[in-house]
C-alpha cells in the first residue's frame, strides 16, 4: 500500500472517530483554557465566557449528586457543519454531552450575550449559562447512576432534572400553556413539563434526586 494511500485512510479514520472521541480535529479556529474547561469555538472567545462557565460550574455543583469538578471540553459551534457533524442532529436542539469524553458541544452561541440559539419555530433561544449546567448534569447522571442511565431512566426525569439544576427551561409558562390548550406536541414542552414534574417530586420528597430517578422507573 501507498504512503498516499495509507495518508488517506489515516485521514478517513481520524474523521470517522472525530465526532465521538476528539472533536477538536475539525479544527476549530480558536481555543483557550477557559475556567478549568479547554474551549474550542468557531469565533473569538470573549472574556466574558469564564463567568459564564463559572456559574454553570457552579449550579452544576449544587446538585446533590454532583461529583469532583471534571474538565469537559466546550466546543462552541454555530450551528455548521461542525454541529451537524458532531452530533448528528438536527439545528433543533440547544446542545448534546458526548457519554464517555463528557465533551459538551453546543449549538448556535453566542458567548458575548449568553445566548445560545436554535432554528425552531417555538423557544428558539435560552442562556448559554443554563445550556452549560444542564449538560455538566447529565454528565453527573451518568456517573451517578452509570453510563447505562441514558437508557435506564425516561426522558422527562432525565431532561427534567437537567433543566431544574440549569435554572428553568426554554419554554415560558405562557408559551406552554398556549401549546397544550392547542393540543401541539414540541419537543420543548417535554422539557418544561420534565422539569416541572421533577420539581413537584422533589418537594415532596424532601429533595432525594435518588428517590426521583429510583420513582421515575415505575
Amino acid at each position: 500500500m501507498s504512503w498516499k494511500r495509507q495518508g488517506v485512510y489515516v485521514l478517513l479514520i481520524l474523521a470517522a472517530v472525530s465526532p465521538a472521541f476528539a472533536p477538536q480535529l475539525l479544527a476549530f479556529p480558536y481555543s483557550a483554557e477557559v475556567e478549568g474547561h479547554r474551549v474550542y469555538s468557531e469565533t473569538p472567545i470573549p472574556a466574558r465566557l469564564a463567568a459564564l462557565i463559572a456559574e454553570g460550574d457552579r449550579r452544576a455543583a449544587a446538585s446533590p449528586i454532583a461529583q469532583t469538578k471534571r474538565d469537559q471540553p466546550i466546543f462552541l459551534t454555530q450551528g455548521g457543519w461542525r454541529w451537524t457533524w458532531l452530533t448528528g442532529q438536527t439545528r433543533g436542539s440547544f446542545a448534546i454531552t458526548r457519554p464517555l469524553t463528557e465533551a459538551i458541544v453546543v449549538n448556535r452561541s453566542d458567548p458575548a450575550r449568553d445566548l445560545v440559539t436554535t432554528r425552531r419555530d417555538v423557544a428558539p433561544e435560552t442562556s448559554l449559562t443554563r445550556v452549560l449546567a444542564h449538560e455538566m448534569t447529565h454528565g453527573a447522571i451518568r456517573a451517578h447512576f452509570g453510563l447505562a442511565a441514558d437508557w435506564k431512566y425516561p426522558t422527562w426525569v432525565r431532561e427534567g432534572y437537567c433543566d431544574y439544576v440549569g435554572g428553568g427551561t426554554s419554554l415560558t409558562d405562557a408559551e406552554a400553556a398556549k401549546l397544550m390548550a392547542r393540543h401541539q406536541q414540541h419537543p420543548a414542552l417535554v422539557y418544561w413539563q420534565g422539569q416541572k414534574r421533577v420539581g413537584a417530586e422533589l418537594k415532596r420528597n424532601g429533595g432525594s434526586v435518588d428517590a426521583l430517578f429510583a420513582s421515575s422507573r415505575g
